[in-house]
């Protein structure tokens, strides 16, 4: 039981794989599209059971931490990297992640050394804006949020719903603004570790 959390975190992870490569297979299939639809919310629902299974288990860990965020981050780059080959929002998106996603992780990798984490009581983050941007409820739920109806809506615009395809790509700029506007402060901050 100790390693459940860590197991549905694999679980969601190894499901977005598969649903990549699915979908690249299926592409023209409207059929497939609505299933990648339903399939990325139970991959997001995952996302959230992990860490109600942690919380009710009493299993917090520094490592159920780190791996929960190198799965969300294997994720979100799996479904970019699939919209990009798709041709569905273009190259730089994924740039933005990649660059943003490197960096902000190597930072969190040399916090973690002196014993700091990316969220709660021992966040390497100092200054109030640089923990409201990275680690308040504020900016992460709306964030995931945003993240969670664009990869899922994504599918929906492309096979039933085209017209909404403009509205679809308003929250895929909206997400990369999030992701750009919550890295920031790390790396702001992150530069006492060096």
């Amino acid at each position: 039981m100790r390693q459940l959390p860590n197991f549905i975190s694999i679980l969601r992870t190894a499901l977005a794989i598969w649903l990549a490569f699915y979908v690249l297979h299926y592409t023209e299939n409207q059929g497939v599209l609505i299933q990648a639809f339903w399939l990325t919310w139970f991959v997001i629902i995952l996302d959230w059971v992990d860490g109600l299974a942690a919380r009710a288990l009493k299993v917090e860990s520094l490592f159920g931490a780190f791996f929960d965020i190198a799965c969300d981050r294997i994720i979100e780059l799996v479904y970019i990297s699939l919209f990009v080959v798709l041709k569905w929002i273009p190259f730089w998106v994924l740039i933005v992640f990649l660059v943003r996603g490197i960096l902000v992780d190597g930072i969190r990798g040399f916090a973690s050394k002196e014993g700091k984490t990316a969220f709660g009581k021992t966040s390497m983050m100092e200054t109030k804006i640089g923990h409201f941007l990275t680690s308040s409820r504020f900016t992460r739920a709306p964030y995931g949020t945003i993240k969670a109806v664009a990869f899922a809506f994504m599918f929906l615009a492309q096979s039933l719903f085209p017209q909404y395809l403009g509205l679809e790509m308003f929250l895929i700029y909206l997400m990369t603004f999030f992701c750009v506007i919550r890295g920031v402060p790390v790396l702001i901050e992150g530069r006492r570790f060096f």
